[in-house]
């Protein structure tokens, strides 16, 4: 055999492999069409009632805030730090602010409907996230689904999941952190801990009760480290320290 036919029948298997992981991927993909299909169609809701939905009292202070946030970050702007409240966590009113100016839009009809929007496809990918995460614990579809329906059907839930920019949000990014966190669990690697680690950093900064979750993992890696033997240790101090340090980055940023 030459190397010219070796070298045709390793890309024949390659080929066949990838062949192989794709066709997994897309019946893993119709497993879950249920749930992608009643987000899709809570989405078209949403935007259908999309202007019903007013904006909440104090609205405009979270976006002067999140103005004032965006000038300190890009141009070192101080009266941020002159503000009553400079504390409060902006990582989502930033980027709403972000993308308002990236659309160009001026009146505040625009500007308040965008953030209805991006809020509630928030809210959305939060409720894909509650499915996956039934998934995952439960294998079971069914479950995963009612577990989809109680956060998407919510009457208080859904109706807030348009004007209320603080508390959905964080609801929102908090079930998508334990996703996170129960898939970072189960690697164990040192780059899925770092990913876990912004994820639940950009969640406290959003609501400083994320931290809870960041606790949380830090205490069972510390279990995992003395249960673990001598030898296993280290790649765990590794992952703890790079969960640490990603957390707190993303955190301060």
């Amino acid at each position: 055999m030459t190397k010219l036919d070796i070298g045709r029948q390793t890309l024949q298997v390659k080929r066949a492999m990838l062949a192989n992981r794709f066709a997994r991927g897309r019946t893993r993909l119709a497993r879950h069409a249920a749930a992608g299909l009643a987000c899709l169609l809570c989405g078209a809701v949403g935007v259908a009632v999309l202007d019903d939905y007013d904006i909440f009292v104090d609205a405009p202070d979270q976006r002067e805030i999140a103005a004032l946030t965006l000038d300190w970050i890009t141009h070192g702007g101080e009266a941020l730090l002159n503000h009553p409240n400079r504390t409060y966590g902006m990582v989502f009113e930033v980027l709403l602010l972000g993308a308002e100016r990236l659309l160009g839009l001026q009146d505040s009809r625009s500007i308040y409907l965008s953030r209805h929007l991006l809020t509630h496809l928030l809210f959305l990918a939060g409720g894909l996230g509650a499915y996956a995460l039934a998934f995952r614990l439960y294998r079971s579809r069914g479950l995963a689904l009612v577990a989809l329906s109680l956060f998407l059907l919510h009457p208080r839930l859904y109706a807030h999941s348009f004007f209320n920019s603080k508390d959905l949000p964080f609801l929102s990014l908090f079930m998508l952190a334990l996703l996170l966190t129960h898939w970072t669990l189960r690697r164990g690697s040192v780059p899925a801990f770092l990913l876990c680690g912004a994820g639940i950093g950009a969640l406290s900064n959003a609501r400083p009760m994320g931290l809870l979750l960041l606790g949380a993992v830090l205490v069972l890696r510390t279990l995992d480290f003395f249960q673990a033997d001598r030898s296993a240790r280290r790649p765990i101090a590794w992952s703890g320290g790079a969960f640490v340090a990603a957390s707190v980055g993303t955190l301060y940023a």
